[in-house]
C-alpha cells in the first residue's frame, strides 16, 4: 500500500515538474513580447558611422531570446498579435516575418511558424496596414504548407493599402498550390502601384514555372 501510494505522488511530482518546464519559458517568452511594446515599430537604419543605435541593439536581444525560445515562444506571439495596441501587434508581425524569413544571423536556422499559421491568417484582415503586411510575408516564408491562407490573401489583392504587394510576396512563397489564385494575380498586373505590379509578376511565375 505505501509502495502504490509513494509512486502516485512520485507521479504528481513529476507531472508537476513537466508543468513548470513549459510554464517557465511560456512566462519568459510573455515577457519577452510585452517587452516588444516599447520598441519602435520600424528597424532603425544604422548610422554611417556603422554604429548601430542603443535601441535596435535592444530589438535585436530581443529577437535573439525568442529564437531561442523556439516553438515554445509562438503561444505568446500568438495573443501579442491579437493585443489592442497597435503597435505590439506591428513589432510581432515583424517578429513572425523575422523568425521564419532567419534574415539575422541571432534568428537562424529559420523558425517553423506553422504552428501560428490561424493566426497570422486571422491578423491578414487587422486594422492596421503594417500587420497585414508583414503577417502576409510571415506565412510566404511558411511556404507551400500555407495552402489555407490562400482565400483570405486573394481578398487582401484588393486591399486599400499597399498590404497587396505583401500578398502577391505570399502567394509566391506558396508557391504552385496557388494555383487559384492566378486570375486575381493576372488582374494586379495592371494594378496603379509599380511595387504591386513587379510582385504579382513574380507570384505568377513562381506559381506557374515550379
Amino acid at each position: 500500500m505505501k509502495t502504490k501510494h509513494a509512486a502516485n505522488i512520485a507521479g504528481i511530482v513529476i507531472s508537476f515538474l513537466a508543468l513548470l518546464a513549459v510554464a517557465k519559458p511560456q512566462s519568459r517568452a510573455d515577457e519577452l513580447v510585452q517587452q516588444l511594446r516599447d520598441l519602435p515599430p520600424f528597424f532603425g537604419l544604422v548610422p554611417g558611422n556603422g554604429t548601430i543605435p542603443p535601441i535596435e541593439l535592444r530589438r535585436n536581444e530581443v529577437y535573439r531570446e525568442i529564437r531561442q525560445l523556439g516553438t515554445n515562444a509562438l503561444p505568446s506571439l500568438e495573443r501579442g498579435l491579437r493585443d489592442d495596441d497597435a503597435r505590439l501587434r506591428r513589432n510581432v508581425a515583424a517578429v513572425f516575418n523575422s523568425l521564419v524569413g532567419g534574415w539575422m544571423e541571432a534568428l537562424r536556422p529559420k523558425m517553423d511558424i506553422r504552428p501560428s499559421l490561424s493566426a497570422l491568417i486571422e491578423a491578414l484582415n487587422d486594422s492596421d496596414f503594417y500587420v497585414r503586411a508583414w503577417s502576409a510575408q510571415a506565412i510566404g516564408g511558411i511556404g507551400p504548407d500555407a495552402g489555407d491562407a490562400i482565400p483570405t490573401l486573394i481578398r487582401l489583392l484588393n486591399d486599400h493599402d499597399r498590404a497587396r504587394g505583401s500578398a502577391c510576396i505570399a502567394l509566391r512563397g506558396i508557391g504552385p498550390g496557388a494555383k487559384e489564385a492566378l486570375p486575381a494575380l493576372r488582374n494586379a498586373l495592371s494594378d496603379p502601384d509599380e511595387a504591386v505590379r513587379r510582385f504579382a509578376k513574380q507570384a505568377i511565375e513562381a506559381i506557374q514555372d515550379r
